[in-house]
């Protein structure tokens, strides 16, 4: 075994929730290969985040993600998030289409991305935070090689938007998670998620504008798509 790789199996979640901040990862899987050619592409992990979240009714503990954001030069917006729930994990690779915007809700509205909720009682009058996920969101279509391709999403996970938070400084930073899946066979990257941070003050107020929201299309990763270098 390499001096610091991670002990465990592949197949077990704590083998993936130990990844630290400046391990590098070496990804393998189809998306990789086209990016990087016959080795793949490389990355670094450049901060972590673990969003635990609970039934909000019950407090009934529902799942963790751990979300690995990476980085390499020339590249967007990527992470690797482990879904660790009820004592099983899903490995997944997710990413911000470069034609995507990230922002507050206000900010998304002003540029067209009101795709992922769905539409205002009023559309002159209303605030951001008051708008609800669109289980299924009018997603644009999607630059997947060829000619522009428009996929049909669904809410997936949960059935509904989660609601978690993570420790970051010493403060609990809240955050929505909201998960799509489209049917369509064939679609490289069959995932949709939309990460929504710091949508509510410590005091418990919700910002009209809403929170920081990460629209983000992914795949599943197989255990032996990743291999991990430490730091």
């Amino acid at each position: 075994m390499r001096k610091g790789a991670p002990s465990g199996s592949r197949d077990e979640a704590s083998y993936w929730t130990g990844l630290k901040g400046g391990d590098f990862l070496a990804l393998s899987d189809t998306r990789s290969f086209q990016e990087g050619g016959a080795h793949g592409v490389d990355w670094r992990v450049r901060d972590i985040r673990r969003v635990a979240a609970r039934d909000r009714a019950t407090g009934r503990p529902l799942a963790t993600w751990h979300i690995h954001d990476l980085e390499r030069a020339g590249a967007g917006q990527f992470c690797l998030v482990v879904v660790e729930a009820a004592g099983d994990f899903e490995l997944r690779l997710y990413f911000v289409p470069r034609s995507w915007a990230t922002g507050s809700r206000d900010r998304l509205v002003d540029l067209g991305a009101s795709w992922l909720f769905l539409p205002p009682p009023d559309p002159e009058d209303f605030l951001s935070s008051d708008l609800e996920y669109a289980p299924f969101p009018d997603v644009p279509p999607l630059d997947e090689g060829g000619a522009p391709t428009r996929r049909e999403f669904a809410l997936s996970g949960f059935g509904s938007p989660v609601y978690g938070s993570y420790a970051r400084d010493g403060e609990e930073v809240p955050v929505i998670i909201v998960e799509w899946a489209t049917a369509e066979e064939g679609a490289p990257d069959p995932l949709l998620l939309a990460l929504e941070e710091r949508w509510m003050l410590p005091d418990g107020r919700v910002l009209p504008a809403g929170g920081t929201v990460s629209p983000m299309l992914g795949h599943v990763l197989a255990p032996g798509d990743v291999e991990i270098y430490p730091s």
